[in-house]
Formats: C-alpha cells, structure tokens, sequence
C-alpha cells in the first residue's frame, strides 16, 4: 500500500492479526469470550421458554429461530479469530489501526516512538497516544499521518478498548524501551 520515510499503510490478512500481540482493542481472546457467553445465554433462554407452561409451539420455535438467526449473524460480523485490535505488534513493528474494516494498519518502527501515553478523543473516548520523535519525521510522515482517523502531527491516537488504557500505555512502554536497547 502507501508508505513514507517511516510509517507505511499496510492491509494486514486475518493469519497476521491471528498471531500478533494485541496491546489495544479487542482481542481474539476477548471475542472468544464474549461469543461464548452469548451461546450460553441463548441456550438458557432457549430452554427457559422450552420448559415454560401454556406455551404454544408456534412461539417456542420462532423464539429459537430468532435466537439462532441472531447468533448466526453475531458470529458472521464479530470476527472472532482475530477481533478488532487498535495497537498491536506483528514481526516487531507497531501497527496502528486506519480501518479496522478493511483490516488497515499504520505500520511503524518502536524507535519512532518516544514514548505512550493515555489521552482523550473529544467528547469522552479513552484512547492511547503513541507520541513520536518529531525531529526524524519527514513531510511524507506527517502526509501519511494527517490520513489517521484522528490526524495528528506528532502522535497516532488508538482507542483504549477492554484493556485498561494505562496497562496498555505500560505494556507498550516497556515493549519500546526493550526493542530500542
């Protein structure tokens, strides 16, 4: 895809998020999680309306249909092989989500990045501010950067999703420090 001096748009196949270290944003792991709960619950509603006196079987089957239509489609559109990372790290470059529908990724060194911080995207999303070394960005960088979702000069912005946003700021902190020494 595009690329600059230092950063590069990449589309990223579902084998690469699969195996790849989520620091932000949903991960399979999580996905996993959430769709295994929901199958639970529908099975208990299932058997609830199952078992439930003076039902007619008319409602009892279209009660399960509408459970199993809808567990379909949640399965179709959760993605849970790889879920719907912000941050993540793949053959030791930083990858910040663009589109996460069409799985684009802002690909980057960690010795752009001088360091990781919490931040507000207005009016009140928690999101992750990965600051980098203005002075080594070209004006390609700073092209390919304004193409962000939440275009900023200096920074890529990542919402902070289902991991706490300083654990995360603190995992890819010490994920910088240790691939600069």
């Amino acid at each position: 895809m595009k690329s600059s001096t230092h950063i590069e748009l990449v589309k990223l196949q579902k084998s690469q998020i699969r195996h790849a270290k989520v620091f932000s944003g949903i991960s399979p792991k999580a996905m996993r999680r959430v769709f295994s709960t929901w199958v639970i619950f529908a099975i208990l509603v299932w058997i609830l309306v199952m078992f439930a006196p003076g039902l007619s079987s008319t409602f009892i089957l279209s009660t399960a249909l509408v459970l199993v239509v809808f567990t379909i489609a949640m399965f179709a559109q959760s993605r849970v092989g790889e879920g719907w990372p912000a941050v993540l790290v793949e053959d030791d470059k930083l990858h910040v989500v663009r589109d996460p529908y069409k799985r684009e990724f802002f690909r980057l060194s960690p010795e752009l990045v001088a360091h990781v911080e919490g931040t507000l995207i207005k009016p009140n999303k928690k999101a992750i501010a990965l600051v980098l070394h203005t002075e080594q960005l070209a004006q390609e960088d700073i092209n390919m950067l304004n193409q962000a979702v939440w275009p900023r000069e200096d920074r890529l912005l990542a919402l902070a999703h289902f991991i706490s946003r300083d654990k995360a700021c603190e995992n890819l902190n010490a994920f910088i420090r240790h691939q600069v020494t």
